[in-house]
């Protein structure tokens, strides 16, 4: 995904957490903190969702996790994603759904589980160090490792990043595909381009300027989706989670490229009259759901952790003195 659209999809999440009907008491209290948290450092999303493409660069490995069908041994096991989630649908629909494959390049997974922590240890950081202490992180440096994990987070779920076709650099249909996306979030939000933010509304989130008919239905979902903090069955940590989501992605693959189109020839123009426009359109929108979703379920598991932690801290505290 490009600059803007890793942008939204972190400022969604946000919204996210803060408009979706939370039922646990626990939770709904780690993602109003989280929200409130936000709005000292939403300005950052622009530059910290994309310093993984930028500055960091690490595409050819933590970006990426492809597989590949083919034979494996012992034969490997699909897992399972929340009963909300598109991937999830449209990936057991594929004739490779609970068929062999190999994983080639790629370790998003790993990263993904190494940031979270990451973020984790630096609120514990931030919380226990003196004011002033030169080892204490900032606030806004926390925020960026929050927007650099929704980067990694959102790429599992752009199914060529977790799909080992080899197709042409020349025609670059991957792109073009995140082209697309990247001009209906500039068409339909202002950015505000000498401070590199949104322009925001009343209530702290990007603005909306224009209607478009798959953001539109995105923003609605936001609030309207049942919210479940839980990774799915047998899913315990992100590693886990992003494994799956990768999975999925993958079989995603080839609703969104199929198997018949020749990804070594065929541009994208192909691709459309291939699938059809309103089929390309709907298979973006669950994309763009399922992506917001995941890293307001990511973000809030660890910030969730973290808080039970303070709490914890801040209770002992109390009662020693």
């Amino acid at each position: 995904m490009k600059q803007f659209t890793h942008a939204w999809i972190a400022m969604m999440a946000i919204k996210r957490l803060a408009k979706a009907t939370i039922d646990d008491p626990t939770e709904k209290t780690a993602a109003v903190n989280l929200v409130n948290w936000f709005q000292f450092h939403k300005d950052d999303v622009i530059t910290g969702a994309w310093y993984p493409d930028k500055v960091i660069a690490d595409m050819a490995s933590s970006h990426i996790l492809k597989h590949i069908p083919g034979i494996a041994d012992p034969l490997p096991k699909f897992l399972e994603l929340p009963d909300t989630y598109h991937l999830y649908a449209t990936g057991k629909l594929s004739s490779h759904y609970n068929q062999s494959y190999q994983v080639g390049k790629g370790n998003l997974p790993d990263r993904c589980e190494a940031l979270t922590h990451s973020i984790i240890d630096n609120l514990k950081m931030f919380e226990t160090e003196r004011k002033g202490s030169a080892i204490m992180p900032s606030g806004h440096h926390i925020a960026a490792l929050f927007f650099m994990l929704s980067h990694y987070i959102a790429d599992a779920h752009m199914p060529l990043h977790c799909d080992g076709r080899d197709y042409s650099p020349d025609i670059d249909i991957h792109a073009k595909i995140e082209g697309k996306w990247d001009k209906w979030i500039l068409d339909s939000y202002q950015v505000e381009r000498a401070y590199n933010r949104f322009s925001n509304d009343h209530e702290g989130f990007p603005e909306k300027m224009k209607n478009h008919a798959v953001v539109d239905w995105v923003e609605e979902q936001i609030v309207l989706r049942p919210f479940d903090s839980k990774y799915g069955t047998k899913n315990e940590n992100t590693w886990d989670f992003m494994s799956a989501v990768a999975q999925y992605s993958y079989l995603s693959a080839y609703a969104m490229v199929p198997d018949t189109f020749d990804v070594k020839t065929q541009d994208f123009k192909a691709l459309i009259e291939l699938i059809t426009q309103p089929r390309f359109d709907t298979l973006s929108r669950e994309i763009l759901i399922d992506s917001i979703d995941s890293v307001a379920k990511v973000w809030l598991r660890a910030w969730n952790r973290y808080w039970i932690w303070k709490t914890t801290k801040d209770a002992k505290q109390k009662k020693n003195k």
